[in-house]
Formats: structure tokens, C-alpha cells, sequence
């Protein structure tokens, strides 16, 4: 009776280890975040990575599958407001339906800065794929008010984090 009652137990933990990813999965596949409303703010635009690299970062998602990223010089970011960058967005969104990167005030700025404009896919709920670099398609992972992104580098993946500024 004990050994019986010993492999019912094993099955069941079997079992549920195996079911156990597919139902966390698939509710994780029925809820879809929204991208589209606001826009998304590198972690640190105001900080290290904002100096060394001379650019504020701010990426903008559209439901055409169009993706505006826009390079702001640094420190100039640090003075701006979030409804300029809103207009900013609005901008170069009526002015450019093709990949390229444009530089301009954009109605809304004192300085040039570029926008680079892109098409992203969507290959599951919450996750987008698209060219942000040249060298490989970053791969975008969406969450309740921050995006993670992960660009190739040569030896590991850069994990950037990016927070959701809503308009």
C-alpha cells in the first residue's frame, strides 16, 4: 500500500512540474501591456550613461509597428519636460513613414537632435524584436511601467532598462 501511494506522489509532482510552466505561461500570454499611450525613458538619461555616451535615449512604440527612438544631447535633456517630448514624438511621427534617421528641432525642441525611425515585430505578447543599432536586432521585454532591453555585444548581451513615462 505504502509503495503505491509513493508513485501516485511522484506522478502527481511530475505532473504538476510540467504543467506548472505552461499554465504561468500561458496567462502571461493573455495579458498585453500597454506600449502605445507614453513613451520610454532609459534608466540613468540623466546620469552616467547619459554622459558617456553625450545622449538622453527615449523610445516611443506606435501601433502601425513604427518605433521612434530619440537621441536628446546631454545635458540639453536634463532641461527638457515630458510633454515636450510627447510633441516631439507627435512630430516625427506625421512627418516620416520610412526607415531612416532624421535630425531636427521637431517642433517642440531648441536643439537638433536625431530620431531614428524603425519597423518592430511582435513575436509574442509584451516582447518586440527590431534594429536599434546595426549590429543586431535588440530585443525588447515589456512590463507594468518599464521596458528591459537587451542589445548583442561582443561577449554578453547589454541589458538596458528603461522606464515609462506616460502622457
Amino acid at each position: 500500500m505504502m509503495k503505491i501511494n509513493a508513485k501516485i506522489l511522484l506522478i502527481t509532482v511530475i505532473a504538476m512540474l510540467v504543467l506548472l510552466p505552461t499554465i504561468s505561461f500561458a496567462t502571461d500570454a493573455g495579458e498585453q501591456t500597454d506600449i502605445y499611450s507614453g513613451f520610454y525613458s532609459r534608466d540613468g538619461n540623466d546620469d552616467r550613461a547619459a554622459r558617456v555616451s553625450g545622449n538622453s535615449i527615449y523610445i516611443k512604440f506606435y501601433p502601425d509597428q513604427w518605433v521612434i527612438m530619440l537621441y536628446v544631447p546631454y545635458p540639453y535633456a536634463t532641461t527638457l519636460e515630458n510633454k515636450v517630448l510627447h510633441d516631439a514624438f507627435r512630430t516625427v511621427s506625421k512627418r516620416v513613414k520610412s526607415k531612416s534617421y532624421i535630425r531636427g528641432k521637431f517642433g517642440a525642441l531648441d536643439r537638433q537632435v536625431i530620431a531614428h525611425i524603425e519597423k518592430y515585430e511582435m513575436p509574442e505578447n509584451n516582447k518586440a524584436v527590431f534594429e536599434c543599432d546595426g549590429t543586431a536586432p535588440c530585443r525588447v521585454k515589456f512590463s507594468n511601467g518599464s521596458m528591459e532591453m537587451r542589445k548583442a555585444g561582443m561577449l554578453n548581451d547589454h541589458i538596458i532598462k528603461f522606464n515609462r513615462i506616460d502622457e
